[in-house]
This record gives C-alpha cells, structure tokens and sequence, in this order.
C-alpha cells in the first residue's frame, strides 16, 4: 500500500500536492444554440437606421450599405447598445436566397468581439399584426427599398424616413410596382407611432393620397 502511495506522487507532476482541484467545466449559457453560430456566414455593415413593425417593436435594421437584418424584438437594446446608428456591425446569420435579408443568429461590433449569440430563429411576419387598440395611420413619401420577411419574400416597404409600410402576408404580388425602390407610395392601416419609429400594415396603398386603392386579398390556395 505504501509502495503504491509512492508511485502515484512519483507521477505527479511537481508541486501539484495542495493544489485545488480544478472546477468542473462550466455549462454554456442558457439557451445558445448547441452549435456555434459564428461558423455560419458573416456580414459587416454600417448601421443605418433600426426598423419597428406594426406592432410597435424593434425586429429589424437597414445597413447603410443596403441589407435588411432581422432579430428577435427581445434582443433590439441589445443591439442598439452594441451598434446604434451610425456605427458599424458584424451579424452572422443565414441570407435569404433571392433577396438581401439576412435572419441574425449572433451580433458583435467587430469580428475580433466576442459575439452574443440569439437564442431563437425569428421568422417575422406571423404575430407581426397590430395590436387591437392601433390607431389609424396615414403616410406618404418616396420608397428607399422593398421590406423583406425573412425568407425573401416583398412583405411591403421602407420610405426614404424610415416608415415601415407592411402588407398582408401573400398581397405584395398585386402592388409590386408601388413598392420598388424610387416609386411614390401613400398608405393607410392599423400601426403604430412612437420612439421606435412609425409602421403601419396597409389595408389601402397608392401612388398618393388621393389615389388609394384597398388592398386586395391573396387568392386561395
């Protein structure tokens, strides 16, 4: 018992007696992903301005070089704290394969940051309606460029002052003209206004506001 007693020191390695024992390794923080999603694709722009859904949340923001980002509501001050406008943003994440959206799954301020990881996927646009007690909003203005749904489809449009103008799910189809990039646009629906800014989900659009036509509803599938 003796001789083996001695070996085992023997194999320590030197000064290891009255060391404490090591902590066990830590679990990752709740709710990250069980994989890393700085492995994924990575996209560097500069903030431009954030974008708020019917709502009245903060789901999104425009890079000043053109991408859409979206994330969930819960995380938009984290965002803001990490790169208000006007600063640059790293976000990795998964791009729509026909348009330039891009789902957020981890954010930094530089690729040399240690990122915050998004503990869900957010893919905008169910549970985006207005809440009941919305007022009625009117806005007109010039389209700066399409708003995505994550997926890539044209779910309505971004005016040159940041206005969110959102259409039913499946109604861009009959309006596409009105919301290209450049085309005059007029709107009226349920939204909301406030420090987030201003959205609305059109129930009428137009070239102006004198030229409202009702959306028409999607044909059944």
């Amino acid at each position: 018992m003796r001789r083996r007693g001695a070996l085992i020191l023997a194999l320590l390695p030197a000064g290891a007696i009255g060391r404490p024992r090591p902590a066990p390794a830590q679990a990752a923080p709740r709710g990250e992903f069980w994989f890393d999603p700085t492995q994924l694709p990575s996209f560097t722009g500069t903030v431009e301005r954030f974008l708020p859904n019917p709502r009245g949340e903060t789901d999104g923001l425009i890079f000043r070089e053109g991408p859409q980002i979206v994330f969930p509501p819960d995380i938009a001050e984290a965002v803001r704290q990490v790169a208000p406008p006007g600063r640059p943003l790293v976000a990795w994440g998964i791009r729509a394969r026909g348009a330039p959206v891009i789902t957020m799954l981890a954010f930094a301020a530089a690729a040399d940051q240690e990122p915050r990881m998004v503990d869900r996927f957010y893919w905008r646009f169910g549970g985006r309606q207005p809440p009941e007690q919305a007022r009625m909003l009117a806005v007109a203005g010039t389209v700066k460029q399409p708003y995505y749904a994550p997926q890539g489809e044209v779910a309505g449009a971004i005016l040159e002052d940041g206005t969110v103008v959102a259409v039913p799910p499946g109604a861009a189809d009959g309006v596409r003209d009105l919301l290209k990039a450049g085309a005059k646009l007029a709107a009226e629906g349920p939204g909301q206004e406030g420090e987030a800014g201003r959205a609305l989900l059109a129930r009428a659009l137009g070239p102006a506001p004198d030229a409202l036509k009702p959306i028409a509803p999607p044909p059944a599938r």
